[in-house]
């Protein structure tokens, strides 16, 4: 058998350190949470309330009992679906899954090359580019422009469900968003009832760095508990800004904020599946702005992941973010560094494959880079069986010892039983002779990988639902559109 653990970034000793931190701060700091409901449903359950120093809203602390018996009910695994059930994401097994970028306000044109806003078009269209791609498992939102606000994940979820049938990811921002976006997934698989059987989507909520639970993450945590999809809790703290200035210490603090997501969850209902996301990000101190592409985010996700499997709990990393701002090879040896290490140590899932710009722009080309990357990254952490066939020691010797092969390795059996299994094989990467290369047209890698966008674009049009579906779930958003 493989041995599952590839990667130990830090020792069990600091591990148990980080942990202790976190329930240091989980009980004596605890979240600030201004939601009435949730206040009410935390005195309910025993946990300890009082006012917050501000004056404003409450204080809830978590002693290390009950956010340790959080994590022992916690499900250690479970599965998530596609709206075809070839698509399976196996949480828990850490396969280091890849999933597209989600809220991203702007992309790269795929005719003119130029940053624009995302239009529903765009949504759509990258929706289909995702479903054809071979090594993208999970698809999220990006953000389109010009739809009612009210009811824009409702909008954008109707596209996801419209176009393609692998298994989604869709970030909540409070209650009314989980009630639209249930409603639209029940319609497009029958029922709630079906949906929650087979769930083809996990829900994510952010809490606020540092430590705060506003009205509305708070409220949707319960919520989506209460709708039996799987949730994930997404913190996105900046180191220096809204986390410590230490990367560890931001790691810590950002545990916490997870921790209190997921105990609030298990308290609501034991045994609910939930996921770990921690995604601690930078400030450029000489520009202010948020960085999603420094190496120390990678070094942060590997220490979270550290966290993720002593407690061996299913969690996502964000890999695929990078600061450049074209396809270009800074954009994929920062992906590649970013999402290599933490998927060594073991997670589930890495995301925000086919940014750009810290995750403010999506590219289509990015998503084909990222796309091979995964593929690569998936090979890396499989790892090798080591046994006897596998040492060729009596392979060796054949070749050494009989003069029929020749003094190589070609002709014999050994050989042709591991030729397709053994090495990995590239979707887009070039590996011909240069002659053939330069006949072809002398293409760099984002040149071929437009190609395939428009390739793609022009012939892929997947039909995941029904057509007395897709009215079900146009009737569900118009209800959303309506309700201002």
């Amino acid at each position: 058998m493989k041995d599952t653990i590839k990667l130990q970034y830090c020792s069990e000793r600091d591990v148990q350190k980080m942990h202790e931190a976190t329930l240091d701060i989980l009980a004596q700091t605890g979240i600030k949470c201004f939601s009435e409901s949730v206040v009410s449903f935390a005195k309910e359950v025993g946990l300890d309330v009082t006012d917050d120093p501000s004056g404003k809203g409450s204080r809830i602390r978590f002693t290390r009992s009950v956010v340790e018996k959080a994590l022992q009910d916690a499900p250690k695994s479970f599965t998530m679906y596609g709206l075809d059930d070839k698509y399976q994401i196996k949480w828990g097994e850490k396969n280091a899954y890849n999933h597209t970028c989600v809220g991203v306000p702007f992309v790269t044109d795929v005719e003119t090359g130029k940053r624009r806003n995302t239009s529903l078009a765009d949504l759509e269209d990258y929706i289909r580019l995702a479903d054809a791609l071979p090594n993208t498992d999970i698809i999220s939102c990006l953000t389109a422009q010009g739809i009612p606000e009210h009811a824009a994940n409702a909008v954008q979820v109707a596209a996801m469900v419209k176009n393609t049938t692998k298994p989604l990811r869709v970030c909540i921002h409070d209650a009314q968003e989980t009630e639209d976006v249930v409603n639209v997934f029940a319609a497009a698989v029958g029922s709630k009832e079906a949906l929650v059987e087979k769930p083809i989507a996990y829900l994510e909520v952010s809490p606020i760095s540092p430590m705060e639970y506003a009205d509305d993450p708070a409220e949707a945590i319960l919520s989506i508990v209460d709708s039996g999809l799987p949730l994930g809790v997404i913190p996105c703290p900046m180191i220096g800004a809204t986390g410590p200035m230490t990367v560890v210490g931001s790691v810590v603090m950002h545990n916490a904020e997870i921790l209190a997501g997921v105990t609030l969850a298990q308290l609501r209902k034991p045994g609910h599946p939930t996921i770990m996301s921690p995604r601690v990000t930078f400030m450029e101190m000489s520009t202010a702005m948020g960085l999603w592409a420094a190496p120390e985010m990678g070094l942060a996700a590997t220490l979270s992941a550290e966290l993720m499997r002593y407690y061996n709990m299913p969690c996502t990393v964000t890999g695929f973010s990078c600061g450049s701002k074209v396809s270009d090879a800074q954009a994929a040896f920062e992906s590649m560094y970013n999402t290599l290490i933490p998927a060594l140590v073991g997670v589930d899932v890495c995301g925000a494959s086919g940014s750009l710009d810290n995750v403010l722009e999506a590219s289509y080309e990015k998503l084909v880079i990222d796309n091979e990357i995964a593929s690569l990254v998936q090979f890396a952490i499989k790892g090798y069986d080591v046994n006897e066939d596998t040492c060729a020691v009596d392979v060796v010797r054949d070749v050494v010892d009989d003069p029929s092969y020749g003094g190589n390795f070609l002709g014999h059996p050994h050989t042709m039983k591991h030729l397709r299994s053994e090495l990995w094989k590239p979707y887009m990467s070039d590996r011909d002779i240069y002659e053939n290369w330069q006949n072809a047209g002398s293409k760099n890698f984002t040149e071929r990988a437009h190609e395939l966008v428009v390739d793609i674009l022009a012939n892929h049009h997947p039909q995941p639902i029904s057509d007395d579906k897709v009215k079900a779930v146009e009737a569900v958003v118009q209800a959303c559109i309506d309700r201002k």
